[in-house]
């Protein structure tokens, strides 16, 4: 049968005041004072029935119970200081590493990341900023920003954002006269494309009503990035996500030739292992990201007129 165990307080405070003989120094290493260390060991004298200290007004003994009693205990309170202290610096993991495409982190992740981390003082985030997906289940990242349909078997998936996208193009485009009076003038000009993500122009020139064109010039690129940086310098037109495209267009770097817009099927996803969901860091973070993303989201839902696939 389980005995009911006294006050642990009650128990560390005779033990440091029988180790030293002296209610005032286990007072100080207690941080207590020592009417509240005398307390304490009479609470637990009560509790046992005996009592463990002889006092005088100059000297403080053991008492043959207290004696026996105190050499009990001291092992079992060092195994719990060593047990405590093995835990205390055992090193927390507070390390996330995030894998996302360089468009997003650059134009969306990393304005915003900051005020996550000054909350956060003791999380650090690291960054595998590869342009293919990365895998989650070789370790390599405990938590991804993926592009896509939102299906990754045995993964946790959140929907983290939907796009819109249009045309974006440089305002010097064509010796600064903008030759885009109406959609299909896009085609007079290369397009400028993500090797990774080809379905956006045809998607976006279907919902224009103007179809696969078989002339249009199209320049492929490694990433959704280097297109903008590319039109950035007047080397054609490229389908910008509101998402990644935001700063460029606010800084008016870039600029939407007209409003015609279109939703593709793919979005942004949060994606980890399923036995990281509920890790404290990782559940902050996603956390975190998910009012972000709501917030961006309410903020620039109002801001085009999109049209839809026939």
């Amino acid at each position: 049968m389980w005995g009911r165990i006294p006050p642990f307080k009650s128990i560390e405070a005779f033990v440091v005041a029988a180790q030293s003989l002296s209610f005032t120094n286990a007072a100080a290493l207690l941080h207590i004072t020592v009417p509240a260390v005398s307390r304490r060991i009479q609470a637990l004298e009560i509790e046992l029935g005996a009592t463990l200290f002889q006092r005088t007004h100059r000297v403080l003994t053991l008492t043959p119970v207290g004696v026996e009693y105190f050499r009990q205990l001291s092992p079992a309170i060092e195994h719990i200081r060593q047990a405590s202290e093995h835990v205390r610096s055992r090193p927390v993991r507070n390390v996330v590493r995030i894998g996302v495409r360089p468009a997003f982190a650059t134009s969306w992740l990393f304005p915003r990341v900051g005020a996550f981390l000054a909350q956060h003082k003791g999380v650090q985030i690291e960054y595998e900023t590869s342009k293919q997906t990365i895998d989650l289940d070789n370790g390599d990242v405990d938590l991804a920003i993926r592009f896509g349909n939102g299906s990754w078997p045995g993964m946790h998936v959140e929907r983290l954002l939907d796009v819109t996208a249009f045309p974006v193009c440089s305002p010097t485009l064509a010796g600064g006269k903008l030759w885009c009076a109406e959609a299909r003038d896009v085609l007079k000009h290369p397009l400028l494309e993500s090797a990774h993500e080809l379905d956006l122009w045809p998607g976006w020139l279907h919902a224009a009503g103007i179809g696969p064109p078989a002339s249009a010039q199209h320049i492929k690129f490694d990433s959704l990035q280097l297109s903008y940086e590319a039109a950035l310098n007047g080397l054609g037109i490229t389908m910008g996500l509101d998402v990644c495209s935001d700063p460029y267009l606010r800084q008016g770097r870039l600029l939407q030739p007209f409003d015609a817009t279109y939703k593709p099927a793919k979005r942004f996803y949060l994606v980890c292992r399923l036995r990281d969901r509920d890790r404290l860091v990782i559940r902050s973070l996603t956390d975190w990201l998910m009012a972000q993303a709501a917030e961006w989201q309410n903020a620039h839902s109002l801001a085009r007129v999109s049209i839809q696939p026939s």
